[in-house]
């Protein structure tokens, strides 16, 4: 009885790494791109007063700090070990 409980719970969280993985993989590519997009801008709109640039950088930077506060969350949580994401 107690062996098939253990099996349920390593299964959940098992599932549980495999989720946070992806959510921490989609946050880190948003972030590229989001930089990217700003050195897009950069050379775009050069002198023209636009500041599309900031609010790229201003997005990175919201994701950057989102992302950490998620993975706080999750470590204090649980979903997540001290040795990483799906070990």
């Amino acid at each position: 009885m107690a062996g098939s409980f253990g099996a349920c719970l390593r299964y959940r969280l098992t599932e549980y790494n495999r989720g946070m993985r992806w959510l921490v993989i989609a946050v880190l590519v948003a972030i590229v791109i989001s930089m990217v997009s700003a050195l897009f801008f950069m050379y775009r709109d050069a002198g023209s007063g636009k500041n599309r640039m900031l609010k790229a950088l201003a997005l990175r930077v919201g994701l950057s700090v989102g992302l950490f506060l998620c993975l706080m969350v999750a470590l204090k949580l649980g979903y997540i070990g001290p040795e990483g994401i799906g070990r």
